[in-house]
């Protein structure tokens, strides 16, 4: 599942039916946000981890080869201080949920309709102020070791990423 989510942890995009074991960048390049992208965000951005290229309307971590500066050490930072609102939230649907642990559903249909239907009773959830604390949620982070599978950052992205560096930095 790809998801995408506001400040206030409700889920704003999500794109299910591939299995967890593809690369989320061949997730992304196959979901219509890839390629409705800038019409979706406007003028906000989207924070996603490594697994995901750096493009003009996503920016994610500089990749970390022992030689960052304190600028892109500074940004990578902020970014995972920011992306920690995902990992919550999907804390959050898996503490409502519990089901979404063991799936005991076969058919892929019925399973991707089964969490488009928790993703719509989480923000139903939150609407009504039902909150599970997102410190008591298990956060995990599947991204970080992924090998690279994605698309190259265009430089727009790249770009866009060094100025808002520069800009939290100085």
């Amino acid at each position: 599942m790809q998801a995408v989510c506001d400040s206030n942890r409700k889920l704003t995009d999500i794109f299910i039916g591939y299995p967890g074991s593809v690369h989320d960048a061949r997730v992304f390049r196959n979901s219509p946000l890839h390629h409705t992208l800038q019409e979706k965000c406007g003028t906000e951005i989207i924070l996603a981890d490594s697994a995901y290229p750096c493009l003009r309307h996503m920016l994610t971590p500089y990749r970390d080869n022992g030689n960052l500066t304190p600028v892109e050490r500074n940004f990578n930072k902020k970014l995972s201080e920011c992306r920690i609102t995902i990992e919550h939230t999907f804390g959050m649907l898996k503490q409502r949920f519990r089901q979404l642990y063991h799936l005991k559903l076969r058919k892929i249909d019925d399973i991707c309709h089964f969490i488009r239907a928790c993703c719509v009773l989480h923000n139903m959830a939150l609407f009504d102020g039902f909150e599970i604390d997102p410190e008591d949620t298990a956060i995990l982070d599947f991204n970080e070791d992924q090998p690279d599978d994605n698309e190259p950052a265009d430089a727009a992205g790249q770009h866009f990423r060094n100025y808002i560096a520069a800009l939290i930095y100085y």
